[in-house]
């Protein structure tokens, strides 16, 4: 296996995927490289930088809010007040954030398979109006909230 290229080597398939999984590292490469060897544990519990998303769908109509991680909802030029769906998440803890980037109309986001029918609806109709839900294999949970309205 010394000989192989890392392009070379078969992928990893999601369900294998363990926290004593080992990476291959080079250590200083605009120095002295040198190779080492990091778990993915010790790759997450120690990132050296801030972390981006670029996962952002940002959204003016009635569509269905999907397996994006981020939903930006642009008030302002929504075209009047809309409603949206959320549908079920893809995996067992996806995350969704949901947040107003304008004000100017008010949207409705509908969701399916919410874990209580006392709160599967949020509203939006300020900027900065956020919630934060996550999918737990059959049902959303509303995480927190920041001026949107649950009912």
């Amino acid at each position: 296996m010394a000989d192989k290229k890392i392009t070379a080597l078969t992928a990893v398939s999601d369900a294998d995927i363990g926290a004593d999984d080992l990476l291959h590292i080079v250590d200083s490469p605009g120095g002295t490289p040198v190779n080492k060897k990091m778990t993915i544990a010790q790759l997450f519990q120690n990132v050296p930088n801030a972390i981006a998303v670029d996962d952002i769908l940002v959204s003016t109509t009635a569509t269905t809010l999907g397996g994006n991680f981020v939903d930006d909802l642009d008030l302002a030029n929504a075209g009047g007040n809309i409603s949206k769906a959320l549908s079920n998440g893809t995996y067992t803890g996806q995350l969704k954030v949901i947040y107003a980037s304008s004000a100017g109309n008010t949207v409705t986001v509908t969701i399916a398979n919410a874990a209580s029918t006392d709160f599967n609806q949020i509203i939006f109709n300020a900027i900065g109006e956020t919630a934060v839900l996550i999918w737990n294999g059959s049902k959303w949970f509303i995480l927190a909230t920041t001026g949107s309205t649950v009912s």
